[in-house]
């Protein structure tokens, strides 16, 4: 009976060597990020200046992804397939949206090419994937260190309904579309 109680403790001991070990292992990653962090070797500058800060960027995209996922509105879109709620949200997404991110063939604002993160082409197939309900979300609530702002604080829900129905008009702007986002005063 003695030797099947010491054959317990000797991997019970095993055990707790190896999540000890594996505590310190986390600890010690944890502790190398933090220095790698805070030693300046990743460049805040917002022109891209290498790999480690495209990695750097690939990961903060990732995490961006992730939290809109988790956070973005279950609701539906009370415009969706709406043409006229989309026409109105035209004049929104001109006056709020166009000067970053452009739209087919307006392009952006000659300031956004010093954007970093840049603005995506919100005619993507990336952002075309998100669901209405994420789009709401970050034009509400914008994104951190992007230089998306929220417009929530500014912009009533049912503005900000509007834009997104007219980003997802997009990838099939017509014309008139185009013109209209062209045109220098609101013609909504």
């Amino acid at each position: 009976m003695r030797k099947e109680s010491s054959g317990g403790d000797s991997r019970r001991e095993a055990f707790g060597k190896l999540l000890l070990g594996s505590l310190a292992g986390l600890l010690g990653m944890a502790l190398l990020g933090a220095a790698l962090a805070f030693s300046g070797v990743i460049s805040v500058a917002a022109n891209p200046s290498g790999p480690i800060d495209a990695r750097a960027d690939s990961l903060l995209n990732a995490i961006s992804r992730a939290s809109i996922r988790r956070h973005g509105v279950r609701a539906a879109n009370p415009f969706a397939g709406d043409r006229a709620a989309a026409g109105e949200g035209l004049g929104e997404f001109r006056e709020s949206c166009l000067a970053c991110h452009g739209a087919g063939r307006v392009p952006p604002a000659e300031f956004a090419a010093g954007l970093n993160p840049g603005a995506p082409s919100l005619d993507s197939k990336e952002i075309q994937s998100m669901s209405d309900g994420e789009l709401f979300w970050v034009v509400s609530h914008g994104i951190r260190s992007t230089g998306m702002p929220a417009f929530g604080g500014s912009k009533d829900e049912k503005d900000i309904w509007r834009i997104v129905a007219f980003a997802r008009r997009l990838p099939t702007l017509t014309e008139e579309e185009t013109r209209r986002l062209r045109a220098s005063g609101d013609q909504r």
